[in-house]
């Protein structure tokens, strides 16, 4: 597979969702991943009762473009061969709790001894240092303690955490971005460096100006449900269908287009909603205007009328629309991926498209333990003769064939 990071050597410690998230994006953009497992797995080829065995839809979504290589990292031994992967690798990434790359004696120090152009990056809970670095973390405790939660639900409701791992998939997109800058000050000094993700730091970043709001002003945010702060009207709305449309009429030019699509050219006269100022003091008086007018269409009605005059506005749309968005299929945004027992599996791809590369035509899920002898002998030149030696005193787990 060609792309953008072509020829870039990728050492993958990752496991579970943001450290492979990251080198996944890698792999979709040209990189050869190699993921370095223990004979047990990364815990994410647990069995899924909806595909059967042996790896979940989630593994394969996040580890497709990638090659496994199974080795027994608590031998000295399979340290040799981690110690002559670093050696050759580009980047390195890895998501242990903090201190644990360390006691396995492949520290920052000891890895720029070996390899002075290799990057490394850690992804963690909460950063390689301060009193937290320690602490376990998933992501919804990510959401609790970055304001997440404390922002999401609805104003008389508990504080709710978003639908998917998001804080997971951010660090995870920090650490990507992370890697590449790395690389291209490799290009300027000739010399690696570490990169240091983490998933708090991640999710707080995007709290948008509720940080300075109180920091600044002592104002604290929470709960809005689905309206926003400074935007008026900006709300999710039930249609006469029981579905429902998000609107965003922010400016005075959008109000505009909205009145003309509820066919009220009144509302630009009234002094409740003539400016910003005004329809934010008057939100409620707006909004009862809006749903009352919603109530008479069906959503798919809604819709048609504010896209006609160009007004940010959607249904919210089922998982199952989301699957048929003619959008998202005219991009190819859907691939397969392959996996050598399982067969063809639809997943969302690469967000990301370059002018010039292609996206990469169904990428392969490895099994564990499949390219464990690929690899060594590509990366490392080890002949036959070693890596059955590594095999036999189990070292390394070697897959002879799909099926296994």
């Amino acid at each position: 597979m060609s792309g953008p990071l072509d020829g870039i050597r990728v050492l993958d410690l990752t496991r579970y969702v943001s450290g492979p998230h990251a080198t996944q994006m890698m792999g979709d953009s040209g990189a050869d991943v190699v993921k370095i497992e223990g004979f047990a797995g990364d815990g994410m080829r647990m069995a899924d009762s909806k595909v059967g065995k042996p790896d979940s839809l989630l593994f394969m979504t996040i580890n497709r473009a990638k090659r496994s290589l199974a080795i027994d990292l608590r031998t000295d031994d399979g340290k040799a061969v981690l110690r002559d992967l670093a050696g050759t690798a580009d980047v390195m990434v890895e998501n242990f709790r903090p201190g644990v790359l360390e006691q396995m004696g492949f520290g920052w120090d000891v890895l720029h001894e070996i390899n002075p152009r290799l990057i490394l990056v850690r992804v963690s809970g909460f950063g390689q240092d301060g009193p937290w670095r320690e602490r376990a973390s998933y992501d919804p405790v990510i959401q609790a303690l970055s304001g997440f939660q404390e922002l999401t639900g609805a104003p008389d409701g508990p504080p709710t955490v978003c639908g998917t791992v998001v804080t997971d998939y951010l660090a995870g997109l920090h650490a990507m971005i992370g890697a590449v800058t790395a690389l291209q000050g490799r290009e300027r000094t000739g010399k690696g460096q570490w990169v240091d993700v983490s998933m708090l730091d991640s999710a707080t970043s995007l709290l948008m100006s509720s940080i300075p709001e109180y920091l600044r002003l002592g104002e604290t945010r929470t709960r809005r449900g689905n309206k926003n702060p400074v935007s008026v009207p900006s709300h999710c709305f039930e249609c006469g269908d029981g579905r429902h449309v998000h609107i965003t009429a922010w400016t005075d030019s959008e109000f505009a287009k909205l009145a003309k699509a509820m066919e009220m050219p009144e509302l630009l006269d009234d002094p409740r909603f003539t400016d910003i100022e005004s329809r934010v003091a008057n939100d409620k008086a707006i909004e009862t205007i809006i749903a009352g007018w919603m109530m008479q269409f069906d959503a798919a009605e809604v819709e048609r009328r504010l896209m006609t005059v160009n007004l940010p506005a959607a249904r919210v749309a089922t998982i199952d629309e989301v699957a048929g968005n003619p959008q998202l299929k005219h991009r190819g945004h859907f691939v397969e991926v392959e996996h050598p027992t399982q067969g063809r599996t639809p997943v969302a791809g690469p967000a990301i498209r370059y002018s010039g590369s292609p996206l990469p035509p169904s990428p392969r899920v490895p099994l564990l333990g499949e390219h464990s002898a690929q690899v060594l002998q590509e990366w490392l030149g080890y002949d036959d003769a070693r890596i059955g030696a590594l095999a036999d005193a189990d070292v390394i787990r070697v897959a002879a064939s799909a099926g296994e």
